[in-house]
């Protein structure tokens, strides 16, 4: 048995199970070995006995047995001794054991009941007087059991409080009781009453009993025969079930968290304030039994059972926190009782039985002679076995280990271990056979087979009944052929089923794992012709005559998804032309656009929805497509039809597309809707896209020219006025400009050109403002005080208008009055000129007193040169021969050097070395070629020449060689490194290119 069940106590050594020892150190064992240890067979049920190995002292028949948490209690008799023997049958340990003897010989006493707890610690034995005559009352004994590493220690302790109460029935609380305490539990008496109790080994003496309800009213004989705490999950909500022999019996109530005492429970029923919830049964039996079941490790029941005289009442509990009901529902299972009310009391002791037990599908029953089980759900018996009295000896009761669900029945001689095996195989087939599918189905789904024949007759129920799209579900489960199915949903005029089932048996195929290429090929075939078959039907319900929009559309719907699944995908694009051929021959062209689309053939559905005159639609294909070149193929028809949205949708591609590629849709402009379009998204090419090609460019110039020149003017004031940044051809520019006769922008084009004086005669023509403008512009005096003249005589010619002319002259500091005066009359009185000839002559004479004071500057330079140069002939400068460099500072003699006026004296190498880093870039390479042209000419006069060189080629090279190394000299010693380079270049930053640095410490 798996020890997460059976716990094993951690005093104890594990002992290994082996044939050899089992029989000398064995306390418990069966016929068949370890009764854990359970092969599947063939039966639900089966009877092992188990063999005790009692201590050698202990002898007699078996009183009385419990069970709870693999501890099994018993009671051996004789007439001389009564023992109480503790085994725990997971593990072969040696027994505890009790004499009560002195507890019962000696009073009189006799038991009568034994009560074991669910943690199989506390045990409670009912005591009886033997006969009236014995003079004592009845009592019980209360027994704790402890373990220790040697051996097991059971205290037994006569409870005197409950004298003159008989105990009948116990609850044991499961939610507070533990090793060392019962917990506050209920005592059930042979006259109705209810007691409530708390035991454990420390209250010696000190046992309270409380008194909670009467359920007898005083009659001296009421006996309660099952009692049972329960407290529904997760809620402090508390259940009491009682039964009597004809009755049972609920109380519930909700206890504070912290509450121990079960009072409150009854505390509105002894004030009248509530009644209990009573089932009457009549009966002529003296007893009745109360069971419960619950799953392993659960301590809330999932059924109950009440054995009484109508037979076995079997139902459910609630489990809802604020529910009013207890018990629900109530099955009966008819023992027929009425029958053995005639029988003699032999004959009907064995037809009436002594006791039950509860599993989950079954009721176990103990009979005089026999024991059998019967199914909850059927009341069908489906194990009956009889008991040899002689050889195994008088069968007393049957019990259940609530925590492992082991059943234990007992004789007097004898202990059995019940064995169920699978006792819900065949659940599935009594809910099959009330039409209970959905049970059915759930007991049945760990066996193909079974589920199998259950989704089969539940499909055929589901269209015998109508239910046609149920049926179509689980006909898809199932294993039945398609062909059957198929034949059995085509003739009904409702497609809705078949389409269903094709769908499900699609969605087995495809998600049914195939381990060969020939399996793969067949399931493809079959993948295929079930995709083909669907689009067929689902076109037929789509194009069905006389149906409503809201019909297609529903069905349009569904469609749409069917195709959009991946597997689906997948077989259409495979299979394209199967498909395309189909939805032709249900002339469905949205669906042909539609199917299109999905297997990414955009050029057919654009094509397809021109021809059908869906220009929107078909711009929105394009726009959801991924492909350029069908852009350029069918933006020329779109922008005829949808000038406004094609551009935008052209826009929204950016530069996804090559604007050059779309000109030939641009060209065409056949209203002026289309020209503003096509002229916006050039415009946008230019500005947002950053186009070059001169072809847009000239394209834009040519519509601003005949037909926005004043946005003509602003975008070639944007491009500039640098001919070799401009992105536009200035000839064609010009020529288009001159046939539309656009003078400003010709202007402009014409100055760009150079052609000044055609620009100002041009601007004369229709703008003064833009004639002098124009003039201004070149960079040559001679050619501005030309183009104003031609400006003055514009404006003068003709008109004698002395106010003009001046105004020219304060316009243009070029022009003098001598320039104008040729342009008036001969008659012209010099008097109207007086004021701007006086202010020409004072001009002259200012620039004659400058002139004369440069010239006496110049002069006055002159002569201190000369003086300077005079003192330098006689200035000398001596180099000693302990003088060094300034730089390196060794002997200056010892190698070429230069000395400078200042006095610094520097080794030629050494100065070029500090020189050169301070040169500019310019300078830097002028002094490699020097340096190369002057070490080709050594190396020319050095090699041997085929005729001696005459003098004058000897002079010639001497001279060439002098210049070169003048030069040098000029560059490298210019100036002193100390007193002018290095000053020179004192705000220059130590590092030029930062980036170039960084690479290089990297």
């Amino acid at each position: 048995m798996d020890t997460s069940i059976n716990p094993q106590p951690k005093f104890l050594p594990r002992i290994e199970h082996n044939s050899s020892g089992a029989a000398a150190n064995s306390y418990v064992a069966t016929s068949s070995g370890n009764p854990f240890e359970t092969d599947e067979e063939d039966e639900i049920f089966s009877r092992h006995k188990m063999v005790l190995r009692l201590p050698s002292n202990c002898t007699g028949d078996l009183m009385h047995l419990a069970v709870s948490r693999n501890w099994l209690v018993c009671l051996l008799g004789t007439p001389e001794r009564t023992t109480l023997l503790r085994f725990f049958l997971p593990r072969a340990i040696p027994p505890g054991e009790a004499v009560l003897e002195k507890y019962l010989s000696g009073s009189g006493y006799k038991i009568t009941r034994m009560f074991l707890d669910p943690t199989g610690h506390h045990i409670i034995i009912a005591l009886v007087p033997k006969s009236a005559t014995a003079g004592v009352s009845p009592d019980f004994l209360y027994i704790h059991c402890l373990e220790s590493p040697q051996a097991q220690q059971l205290k037994v302790r006569r409870i005197e409080k409950f004298k003159d109460h008989e105990i009948t029935a116990v609850a044991f609380n499961p939610y507070h009781g533990n090793e060392s305490s019962t917990g506050p539990i209920l005592l059930g008496t042979s006259r109705g009453l209810i007691f409530e109790t708390e035991l454990n080994p420390a209250a010696d003496g000190h046992v309270q009993r409380k008194q909670l309800y009467d359920l007898g009213l005083g009659r001296p004989k009421y006996p309660i025969t099952g009692l049972k705490l329960l407290r529904v999950p997760n809620s402090s909500r508390y259940i009491i079930v009682v039964t009597s022999p004809e009755c049972i019996y609920t109380f519930q109530e909700t206890l504070k968290a912290e509450e121990r005492s079960l009072q409150a429970i009854f505390a509105g029923y002894v004030s009248g304030v509530q009644e209990p919830h009573c089932e009457e049964r009549k009966t002529d039996l003296t007893f009745s039994q109360l069971r419960f079941f619950a799953p392993p490790n659960s301590k809330y029941p999932k059924q109950w059972a009440w054995l009484c005289g109508d037979g076995i009442r079997v139902g459910e509990l609630s489990i809802e926190a604020n529910s009013a009901a207890t018990l629900i529902g109530s099955t009966l299972i008819n023992l027929d009782f009425e029958k053995t009310m005639h029988l003699s009391y032999g004959e009907r002791r064995l037809n009436i039985p002594k006791a039950f037990v509860l599993t989950e599908y079954h009721a176990v029953l103990l009979y005089a002679d026999h024991v059998r089980a019967i199914c909850l759900l059927n009341q069908e018996q489906v194990y009956q076995e009889p008991f040899d009295e002689a050889r195994v000896g008088k069968p007393l009761s049957i019990e259940r280990d609530e925590l492992t669900g082991s059943i234990y029945v007992y004789t007097v001689k004898t202990v059995f271990n019940l064995r169920v095996t699978r006792e819900e195989r065949n659940v599935w087939r009594i809910f099959l056979d009330k039409g209970q599918y959905e049970l059915a189905t759930a007991h049945a789904a760990g066996d193909p087979e079974h589920l199998q024949l259950v989704l089969c007759q539940r499909a055929d129920a589901a269209f015998a009944d109508g239910s046609y799209q149920v049926a179509a579900d689980y006909y898809a489960e199932t294993d039945k052929t398609f062909e059957e199915v198929c034949l059995k949903f085509m003739v009904l005029p409702d497609k809705r089923p078949i389409i269903n089932y094709v769908k499900k048996r699609l969605s087995r195929v495809t998600t049914k794992p195939m381990e060969t290429d020939e399996l793969d090929e067949d399931k493809m075939n079959i993948i295929k012709a079930l995709v083909i078959w669907l689009i067929d039907l689902y076109l037929i319900q789509i194009n069905m005559p006389d149906k409503d929009e809201e019909w297609r559309s529903s069905w349009q719907t569904e469609y749409d998804e069917f195709m959009m699944e991946a597997h689906v995908l997948s077989c259409t694009r495979q299979n394209r032309e199967t498909v395309r051929q189909l939805i032709a021959e249900h002339a469905d062209p949205r669906n042909m656009a539609q199917f299109a689309i999905v297997i990414g053939d955009y050029d057919e559905v654009v094509a397809q929805q021109l021809k059908a005159e869906c220009y929107a639609e078909a711009l929105q294909t394009l726009i959801n497509q991924r492909n350029p070149e069908l852009f350029y193929k069918y933006a020329p028809e779109l922008i005829t039809r949808l000038p406004k949205p094609t551009v935008d949708a052209l826009m929204a591609q950016g530069s996804r597309l090559e604007v050059e590629k779309l000109v030939p849709t641009l060209i065409i402009m056949e209203n002026r809707e289309q020209r503003e379009q096509t002229q916006r998204y050039l415009e946008f090419a230019i500005y947002k896209l950053n186009t070059t090609n001169d072809a847009i460019h000239n394209f834009l110039l040519h519509l601003y020219a005949e037909h926005e020149p004043k946005l003509l003017m602003k975008y070639l004031e944007i491009q500039g006025r640098d001919e070799s940044l401009v992105h536009y051809d200035i000839y064609y520019a010009h020529k288009v400009c001159t046939d539309l006769d656009v003078k400003e922008a010709r202007v402009f084009l014409e100055c760009m050109l150079h052609k000044w004086i055609s620009a100002v005669d041009l601007a004369l023509t229709f703008d003064m403002k833009l004639a002098k403008e124009t003039a201004s512009r070149p960079s040559d005096s001679k050619i501005r005080r030309k183009l104003w003249l031609r400006i003055a005589y514009h404006d003068i010619k003709g008109t004698n208008d002395v106010k003009k002319a001046l105004n020219l002259l304060k316009e243009c500091d070029l022009l003098r009055i001598e320039d104008l005066l040729p342009f008036f009359a001969d008659f012209e009185k010099i008097d109207n000129f007086k004021e701007a000839i006086c202010d020409a002559l004072r001009d002259y004479n200012q620039r004659i007193q400058e002139l004369q004071r440069e010239m006496a500057e110049t002069t006055e330079q002159t002569d201190r040169v000369t003086a300077e140069l005079q003192q330098l002939r006689q200035h000398s400068l001596t180099v000693n021969s302990l003088d060094t460099c300034e730089i390196c500072e060794m002997m200056l003699l010892v190698k070429p050097f230069f000395m400078f006026i200042c006095g610094h004296k520097f080794h030629s190498d050494c100065l070029e070395k500090h020189v050169v880093p301070l040169l500019t870039k310019e300078q830097c390479r002028r002094l490699g070629t020097l340096k190369q042209q002057l070490e080709a000419e050594v190396q020319t006069q050095a090699q041997p020449q085929p005729g001696a060189l005459s003098k004058q080629q000897a002079m010639e090279l001497q001279r060439k060689r002098a210049a070169l190394k003048t030069e040098i000299e000029d560059i490298l010693a210019a100036d002193c490194l100390f007193c002018g380079l290095l000053i020179s270049t004192i705000d220059q930053p130590f590092v030029d290119d930062w980036e170039q640095v960084n690479v290089e410490w990297e």
